[in-house]
């Protein structure tokens, strides 16, 4: 009689016993419920101290997955915990809810200093005026975008709010709070908590703690070493004082919102090779060298055919992941958090800081509200400018989403593929739709036939 099979969850379960469950298939032919079965707290938290933390078996961690709610954090520092990869995020959006100054973030260094009542008096001002043209922009978009026939009024009242706030969220600071929900995996949180202990920036740190406090009492065992890392934390410094020696003083023209600095020459070689080696059994080097002799007819049929067919929610498949493209971006703030959430890229950010501008949207401007919208950012460059003197990394927290940051972003064919897609929706916000739209046409100018197969909205 052959074995039946079995599918089935082991969701209510503490998560060391799954991950101890899992880990024990290895050597235990038994099914996995009957090994949980057997398996307590004191059991599993044995088994980690054995394996994990005594021979470094770090996989087994990723089977004890925790659902945490972080409330009350600044937007700053959403960002910093988001840069871990391996998780899945959702945010309070800034795009949807209405934000007061009676949460936002302050700066222990920064309020004991004599910076204290500037830091405030600027983040009130800048508040206070995003909260005084929410009912002026309100009737301002109602008047510009009216009620469509059919449309129900709930429906439309959304609309007209989602418009108004996505116009105003350029005036919040980075030290606005948000909430933030995140699932991880323990390796993936210890990594995560070691980032945020060896921060050089309190709220950083004290959020690191919390976290790992909070997730001890459910994996108390697999966080037990989550630690400032000091190789971590001196290099980083490090770093930034070795580049301040080689950098200082150099002087550059005005750059495009977004550069293609980066890109593999080879790139459709590599993918040919790539499709034809999955289908056959002959060694690398040799499909290269049939690829060398192809015609581009025959090229093109290759790549084209692998693109063809894809549906709406379909993606390339995973040989266009051979190759690279590296984009130097300059977006406002509030566009570099949608941009960020592509984190299976490679991104390098930089501090931010107001060298680069703002944006101002077209309806603000519209509106008549720019004088406004102008003084609010010039209180705000001109705060930072004295805070940064003294205390460079909390000087961050004042500056408003509409101020520019650069980003430098490596992605494969297939990631580009998707964000391109996705990002040149006609719902997508303006300003990073641009920049998708204009990746399109960056990655179409060098390579054609891989770049006509991209799903872009231009609208």
């Amino acid at each position: 009689m052959s074995a039946k099979r079995r599918v089935y969850s082991l969701n209510g379960l503490p998560p060391e016993v799954v991950a101890v469950a899992f880990a024990k298939t290895s050597r235990n032919p038994e099914p996995f419920d009957q090994i949980a079965a057997e398996l307590n707290a004191d059991k599993s938290r044995q088994f980690h101290e054995k394996w994990v933390v005594g021979y470094g078996h770090g996989s087994v961690m990723e089977h004890a997955v925790l659902s945490l709610a972080l409330e009350n954090v600044s937007v700053l520092f959403t960002k910093v915990l988001e840069d871990n990869r391996l998780a899945s995020y959702t945010e309070k959006s800034t795009r949807y809810q209405v934000f007061d100054k009676e949460h936002y973030y302050k700066p222990k260094e920064i309020m004991d200093s004599e910076l204290g009542q500037l830091y405030e008096e600027t983040s009130d001002f800048l508040i206070d005026t995003y909260t005084a043209l929410v009912p002026k922009m309100t009737e301002f978009i109602k008047n510009k975008y009216p009620k469509q026939e059919n449309e129900l009024e709930p429906v439309y009242n959304t609309r007209i709010k989602n418009n108004v706030l996505d116009n105003l969220r350029y005036l919040l600071p980075t030290s606005i709070l948000t909430n933030l929900g995140m699932t991880i995996n323990s390796r993936n949180l210890r990594w995560a908590i070691v980032k945020l202990l060896s921060s050089p920036m309190r709220e950083m740190n004290e959020i690191g703690q919390e976290l790992k406090d909070c997730a001890s009492q459910i994996t108390p065992t697999l966080l037990k070493h989550a630690e400032e890392n000091p190789f971590m934390k001196e290099n980083a410094a490090k770093m930034a004082e070795i580049s301040k020696k080689y950098i200082s003083g150099i002087k550059y023209e005005k750059t495009n919102d977004v550069e293609l600095v980066e890109y593999d020459k080879d790139a459709e070689n590599k993918i040919l090779c790539s499709i034809l080696y999955k289908n056959t059994s002959l060694p690398y080097e040799e499909i290269k060298k049939k690829i060398i002799n192809l015609t581009k007819d025959e090229r093109d049929e290759i790549l084209n055919k692998s693109f063809e067919g894809l549906g709406k929610f379909d993606v390339p498949i995973r040989e266009t992941e051979m190759t690279n493209y590296v984009f130097d971006m300059l977006v406002d703030y509030g566009a570099f958090r949608d941009i960020q959430r592509h984190r299976i890229c490679t991104q390098i950010n930089p501090d931010f800081d107001i060298s680069f501008g703002y944006s101002i949207p077209a309806d603000i401007t519209e509106a008549g509200f720019e004088p406004e919208f102008v003084r609010c950012m010039e209180k705000a460059k001109s705060a930072f400018l004295k805070i940064k003197e003294k205390f460079p990394k909390e000087a961050q927290y004042i500056i408003p989403l509409a101020f520019r940051k650069r980003v430098l972003i490596s992605m494969n064919l297939r990631e580009a593929f998707h964000f391109i897609r996705l990002r040149t929706a006609p719902q997508g916000h303006t300003a990073y739709r641009r920049i998708a739209q204009k990746m399109y046409d960056l990655i179409n100018q060098v390579h054609p036939t891989l770049g006509k197969n991209l799903v872009v909205n231009k609208s």
